[in-house]
């Protein structure tokens, strides 16, 4: 799959993430909010509860505690009185009795137990300070529920269970309280599952049970828990997804754009050129330099190509102007020079006369950068240096003083200079004297007037002319007929190249267009004309 396939492929599933995950998102921050809600509810709820049993259980022993010390006859017309003023007084006690020997004796109502006489109920739990509970007793002058007996000496208080969890509850709302270590004490409000106080008795914080929510809070030896339908809490979700809705619809929408501005960008020349450097999808061709006068190949212009994973060529003029400025043209300069150090090392080697021509970029002109790039390539590979020419352009120049520095220092090492593209830019004699130079190339579009006739036709004649004043050797670009090379090799112009002699070839076809030159040479200056071209695109276009 091509790079732009797999950012269309990644736009689509980024795209629909982005339009869908907000939306769920605040659904699910709405139920966690909800829930939440409803647990900090429910919470209270059970804080209550235990606020409300503790109460109650401290105030029933607070008054049978206060009888033991009164000095009353037991079940006179002033202790039956004593207990029946407490338990009316009391919110929490129903009935009191006093008992004999752990049988009743008499209660608060009177002192007439008759058939009604029984033993004191066994305690299930009994405090530290030895107040002791028992389950399940029957009121002592009526039927109805059990209660339970909370007994401290010969007195006992009956209490209503609900006593215990008597607290306004909303609707839906169930609560269960359990004595620590001796089980459930007391529950009501609206209907649970069977289990399912149980079950929430023996945890602690936030639990979901069979659809239920529940808050399990333990304090002062107490237990309680609030439980809550899920349905009911459904409810509420809705009505907080109305809010929520909207905010992830909104977010969407923002993410969608911004994944479209995103792939957008990746999708931009820009960045499909900035992945094919980090990917390294680019080659080295190298174009034949042809002698004039003996029709040698002397060396070659190390010409970028950019080659796609599918093996397609994109063509030079479509992406050079675009490195040139981004600054990817530094990397892919370096990769030309590492790639010409590796790949034609051994041919160099043999023949100390070839030379390959680089390209510099404006930018290293400026700065020298490419100098310390080269020497560091070049170390340790036994090619020398005046077998590595360097190409700068006019406009490249433009800095004079610095690209002068620099042209200077490149000659110091040993490197020839040339100055590529002549005819494009300043193109005066006093420009041509500021800067040290060793050769000069004319560019492609003067070249190809040679025999048309047209007015610029006479201005090559001038730039060999200002060339040869100066001493430099010329080097002439886009040859393609005969004719035009007739016309140069006439005016004495020193070397060639274009696709009359060969198009920019790969390493392997350069070696061996080469080779072939040499085993030639001596037979005189007849061009030499090397593989020509199988596409369709123009010279101009790829000779670059």
């Amino acid at each position: 799959m091509s790079n732009k396939n797999r950012i269309v492929a990644w736009t689509i599933v980024a795209t629909a993430v982005a339009a869908i995950a907000p939306v769920a998102a605040m659904m699910w921050l709405s139920r966690q909010a909800v829930a939440q809600a409803e647990h900090e509810r429910l919470a209270r709820y059970a804080e209550s509860v235990i606020a409300r049993a503790a109460h109650s259980f401290d105030e029933t022993q607070r008054s049978l505690k206060s009888l033991s010390p009164l000095l009353l006859l037991p079940c006179s017309d002033e202790h039956i009185a004593q207990m029946r003023l407490i338990s009316v007084n009391s919110r929490s006690i129903e009935e009191m009795g006093y008992y004999e020997h752990g049988q009743l004796k008499c209660t608060s109502w009177d002192s007439s137990v008759g058939a009604r006489r029984r033993r004191q109920a066994e305690p299930v739990f009994t405090t530290a300070d030895g107040v002791e509970v028992a389950l399940d007793q029957r009121s002592f002058v009526a039927d109805g529920p059990t209660m339970l007996s909370i007994q401290y000496g010969a007195h006992s208080a009956l209490v209503h269970r609900l006593r215990f969890v008597d607290v306004v509850l909303e609707k839906g709302v169930h609560v269960v309280l359990a004595r620590n270590g001796f089980g459930p004490v007391a529950q009501y409000g609206g209907p649970v599952a069977a289990g399912v106080a149980e079950h929430a008795l023996d945890g602690l914080g936030r639990q979901d049970v069979d659809g239920f929510f529940i808050s399990t809070v333990s304090r002062d030896g107490w237990t309680a828990a609030a439980i809550v339908d899920g349905d009911h809490v459904l409810e509420e979700m809705t009505g907080q997804q109305r809010w929520f809705l909207p905010v992830g619809i909104l977010l969407g929408i923002g993410l969608v754009m911004l994944v479209l501005r995103v792939s957008q960008a990746r999708l931009s020349p820009l960045a499909d050129l900035q992945l094919a450097v980090k990917k390294k999808e680019f080659i080295v061709h190298y174009q034949p330099i042809i002698e004039m006068a003996s029709g040698r190949c002397i060396g070659a212009e190390a010409l970028l190509r950019w080659r796609r994973p599918d093996g397609s060529i994109v063509r030079p003029d479509f992406f050079i102007a675009l490195a040139e400025e981004s600054g990817l043209i530094l990397p892919l300069t370096d990769l030309v020079v590492d790639t010409v150090v590796r790949e034609m090392r051994d041919t160099l080697r043999q023949d100390r006369a070839l030379h390959i021509a680089i390209n510099v970029a404006a930018q290293d002109m400026k700065t020298g950068r490419i100098l310390e790039v080269v020497s560091q390539a070049l170390a340790g590979s036994d090619i020398r240096p005046e077998q590595l020419w360097m190409e700068a352009t006019e406009r490249g120049c433009m800095d004079i003083a610095s690209a002068s520095l620099t042209l200077a220092r490149a000659r110091e090492m040993g490197h020839s200079m040339a100055l590529d593209d002549f005819g494009t830019g300043y193109s005066n004699l006093q420009y041509l004297q500021g800067l040290p130079m060793d050769a000069l190339k004319i560019d492609k579009s003067f070249v190809s007037t040679i025999g048309t006739g047209a007015a610029t036709s006479a201005v090559i004649d001038h730039i060999i002319a200002m060339a040869k004043s100066l001493k430099l050797y010329i080097v002439a670009e886009g040859v393609e007929t005969l004719e035009q090379a007739a016309y140069l090799a006439e005016r004495g112009v020193d070397f060639a190249q274009g696709w009359l002699f060969s198009r920019p070839l790969p390493v392997e076809e350069f070696v061996a267009f080469y080779c072939a030159t040499l085993a030639d040479y001596g037979s005189g200056p007849e061009i030499i004309r090397g593989p020509q071209p199988a596409s369709t695109d123009s010279p101009a276009a790829l000779d670059a």
